[in-house]
């Protein structure tokens, strides 16, 4: 199974907490939901993983067996090579694939159609509009986007193929 998450920010709280009603525990409701995950599992984190502690936290990581893709947020500020020596399997600022019939385009932020991609999966913006007068972000045409928040899913990785599901049927 293949599973997503987005702006996990760990050890972020007290922003987290102001920024976008996280509940104080986000943290441990993270690391438990990691739990549920099977050792040939995939997850796809979508960027910004914490902010400060980062040995601690990519140490905790590694306990979990299942595969890692790091696309990088603004946050991820670390060398490639140093999340790879981190648990990391694959770490990118972006990457396309077909997957469920759809040409996906996963990243941290929303990045402009460029006819190759029929849904582009990112994080970022949370749950709230504090980011969205990124003036990078006012060219962007509309549609192709799906915004993938922490927020909205339960605090917990969700599974890919429910994702694209839900994007497709409405």
């Amino acid at each position: 199974m293949t599973y997503i998450i987005a702006d996990t920010h760990f050890n972020h709280t007290d922003q987290m907490i102001a920024y976008c009603g996280r509940p104080e525990n986000y943290n441990e409701l993270l690391w438990k939901s990691f739990e549920d995950l099977q050792d040939d599992d995939i997850f796809i984190h979508l960027g910004d993983i914490c902010i400060g502690k980062d040995s601690q936290v990519h140490d905790k990581l590694q306990e979990f067996k299942f595969r890692k893709i790091l696309v990088r947020g603004n946050h991820d500020r670390k060398t490639n090579t140093w999340y790879l020596n981190h648990g990391w399997d694959f770490v990118c600022e972006q990457f396309k694939d077909t997957l469920y019939g759809k040409n996906i385009l996963f990243s941290h932020k929303p990045k402009a159609w460029d006819g190759e991609f029929e849904i582009n999966i990112h994080g970022h913006f949370h749950n709230s509009d504090y980011r969205r007068t990124d003036p990078e972000l006012a060219k962007i045409k509309t549609g192709y986007h799906k915004l993938l928040s922490l927020e909205y899913e339960g605090y917990k990785p969700i599974k890919l193929d429910k994702f694209v599901n839900l994007l497709t049927t409405g």
